[in-house]
């Protein structure tokens, strides 16, 4: 399976506020919401951990968001480089290097130990990327085989907690170019979106995401590829994996918007 951002290194950084570096709180505004329903101590995995920032806020209890946690957080992704970054960012916080493995959502089942382990399990802002050889027809069935992969390491009446972009909104607005920028350190790291979007809001779009630090020649551009779903097809989808859709929320901006799902898993 392919790695869009294996050449990205630090300029990732982009897409992160410093209050996620420091691992003040999640990404999705919903999922810190119902992160403070969890117990403190519960085993909860970043499935699409990235370098580490939303391990780390588990593993600090997200302190700017509430008296929520801390909880035992592991973390897992399809890019080694960004584990690696991840095992960095961590380690200072008292988070070993064990906590961390290179895995496809569909082959965490195939990690023993973890299997039944986790009382949370997140996905965020990533089951909406499709790899290279997914298209729109086979797209529903990676899905599945996916969520098959995550339900295999959550405990029964686990929750998964996953979000996709609101595709019917971006589609009306045109799919604007958009730069994202975030200051660390005095220094500014911007990624730009050049879409390339399908011809209705339920089919493949592409992403050019271009990466650069200020006053640098530091820079990087990658394509990523997505498929658009509407919310009623991802439930039927969630559904027929096995999972009971219990909250929905709204996160994101006005130039990018998210819809957030909490899913229980069946027995």
């Amino acid at each position: 399976m392919d790695d869009a951002y294996r050449d990205i290194g630090r300029l990732y950084l982009a897409l992160l506020s410093p209050e996620q570096v420091r691992g003040d709180r999640l990404g999705d505004d919903a999922m810190n919401r119902w992160m403070l329903d969890v117990p403190p101590g519960a085993a909860v995995l970043d499935a699409c951990c990235g370098i580490g920032n939303d391990v780390l806020a588990l593993h600090r209890g997200g302190p700017t968001v509430g008296k929520g946690g801390p909880w035992t957080a592991y973390g897992s992704d399809l890019s080694e480089g960004l584990l690696e970054a991840a095992r960095a960012m961590t380690s200072d916080h008292g988070l070993s290097g064990d906590r961390f493995r290179c895995s496809s959502f569909a082959d965490l089942a195939s990690i023993p130990e973890w299997r039944r382990k986790f009382d949370v399990v997140i996905a965020a802002h990533a089951i909406y990327t499709a790899p290279d050889g997914i298209g729109q027809g086979s797209y529903d069935d990676y899905l599945t085989t996916s969520l098959h992969g995550m339900k295999a390491v959550l405990k029964t009446g686990g929750y998964l907690l996953t979000n996709t972009r609101d595709w019917e909104a971006l589609y009306a607005a045109g799919f604007l170019s958009a730069t994202v920028e975030n200051r660390h350190d005095g220094e500014a790291f911007r990624c730009r979106y050049d879409w390339k979007p399908g011809p209705t809001p339920h089919s493949l779009h592409l992403a050019t995401l271009t990466f650069e630090r200020e006053n640098s020649d530091e820079r990087s551009t990658s394509t990523v590829r997505f498929i658009g779903r509407g919310v009623e097809d991802m439930q039927r989808l969630f559904q027929s994996a096995g999972f009971r859709v219990a909250r929905t929320g709204r996160s994101g901006s006005a130039a990018d918007p998210f819809i957030s799902f909490m899913l229980e898993s069946d027995a």
